[in-house]
């Protein structure tokens, strides 16, 4: 997702290098996910327990509307999106605001789960406003998970203090800081920035679910993470079944 335009645009899409090959999951975890986009839906790898509905928009009504005629061939426990790399994904109050009057209406309805993709911010001091939507969601039943570039978003100019609300909020079910940048990375990429270092998130209430290329890679995954102490609950894949070979 960081920095990926491609990503978070629901009319572009994204291919691998023919060079770039990456092996099946070799070890057991939790929670296998899928990040699905809208605008190429399918590729799914074997054996999800969740699926992201993922369309680029920060925009509540842009994204339910994307991400309708994909919800139906999700499997496991079916997620969507708000936010991402770009303009259309970029959090604002006021997106925040209507995702919150959304959320309270029945909007999501059908969901079992909202992923905020948290990446860009037009300002400071969202952070109320992020755990507003997230309360309302878990009031709603939905189970949630908050996703970012690394360890903390890239275009927001508080994002270390937006971490530590994270971090401290009992309303985010799950974790998922994304260990890639390009998306063609045959490793895992441990970058930290922001002023927020990996050891942080040992103070996180919520489920560390990392987002990896593919599931060839979370077994480093989970040995960097048990170096500071840290359990891995599972992973999110961002690599369609068709980029990735045994």
């Amino acid at each position: 997702f960081w920095l990926k335009i491609f990503a978070a645009c629901p009319f572009l899409s994204f291919a691998f290098s023919s060079a770039m090959r990456f092996a099946l999951p070799t070890v057991s975890a939790g929670m296998i996910g899928y990040w699905d986009k809208t605008w190429a839906a399918g590729g799914e790898p074997g054996g999800l327990t969740m699926e992201v509905a993922f369309n680029g928009w920060a925009d509540s009504g842009s994204a339910r509307s994307d991400s309708a005629a994909v919800r139906d061939s999700l499997r496991g426990d079916k997620y969507i999106s708000l936010g991402g790399g770009n303009a259309n994904g970029r959090f604002t109050a006021a997106r925040l605001q209507a995702a919150l009057a959304d959320v309270e209406s029945g909007a999501f309805a059908g969901w079992d789960g909202l992923v905020l993709d948290v990446e860009e911010c037009d300002s400071a001091g969202l952070a109320s406003d992020f755990g507003a939507v997230l309360a309302a969601a878990k009031q709603a039943g939905l189970k949630t998970l908050v996703t970012v570039s690394h360890t903390a978003p890239y275009a927001c100019s508080d994002a270390a203090a937006l971490m530590q609300a994270f971090f401290n909020d009992g309303n985010v079910d799950f974790l998922s800081p994304q260990l890639y940048t390009s998306g063609s990375e045959s490793q895992p990429d441990f970058t930290e920035g922001s002023g927020v270092t990996w050891d942080l998130y040992s103070a996180s209430k919520a489920a560390l679910v990392p987002s990896v290329v593919d599931g060839s890679q979370y077994q480093q995954v989970q040995s960097f993470f048990s170096g500071k102490g840290i359990s891995v609950q599972g992973y999110v894949q961002w690599a369609s079944a068709s980029d990735v070979v045994v």
